[in-house]
């Protein structure tokens, strides 16, 4: 009788432990998927920064055209997504250019 005890004790905690196994190797399974996402993520977010300094340059750059040459369809075209323009000119103290843009927040 103490025998088929032991027996059937270690197949239940045999059992267990398979199960345990194969949830934790699921588990892992899960996280990798997760931190490749999370890596994805990170790199589109910190590729933003350099993307950002582009767009305020060739906004800076527009604007600085749009005043030079006088061209009304690229000031409406700036204004019409929230950059206000600016015509004045280098006020001391200050880098704003003249045909200087800022952008709405």
């Amino acid at each position: 009788m103490d025998e088929k005890l032991s027996y059937w004790g270690s197949v239940i905690f045999s059992a267990i432990a398979l199960i345990l196994v194969i949830v934790n190797i699921s588990l892992a399974n899960s996280n990798a998927t997760l931190q490749r996402d999370v890596a994805t993520r990170q790199s589109t977010i910190n590729g933003g920064a350099s993307l950002s300094q582009l767009n305020q340059s060739l906004i800076q750059a527009l604007a600085t055209a749009a005043f030079k040459n006088s061209n009304l369809e690229i000031r409406d075209l700036l204004t019409s997504q929230g950059i206000t323009l600016r015509n004045d000119v280098n006020v001391p103290g200050t880098d704003a250019a003249p045909g200087s843009a800022v952008k709405k927040k």
